[in-house]
């Protein structure tokens, strides 16, 4: 059994944390650097994928329905 003495002192050498606020302040500081895409950027980029989300959708349809004739053809 582990006293409550030895997890304070595993705690003490791990990481330092920081608070909620200290968090929060370098959270924004580094969104603040980031590149963000310009709305057309962002409009194009959301098309393709909506576009490739369309294609997979019928292509994982076929597949199953053909998959699905197959197993009940020749397993069933």
């Amino acid at each position: 059994m582990v006293s409550s003495g030895s997890r304070r002192a595993v705690r003490q050498q791990g990481v330092n944390r920081t608070g909620p606020l200290t968090f929060l302040r370098e959270t924004i500081s580094e969104l603040r650097k980031s590149v963000w895409p310009s709305k057309e950027e962002t409009i194009r980029l959301t098309i393709v994928v909506l576009v490739l989300a369309v294609i997979m959708g019928f292509y994982l349809g076929g597949l199953d329905r053909v998959l699905a004739a197959t197993f009940g053809k020749y397993v069933l």
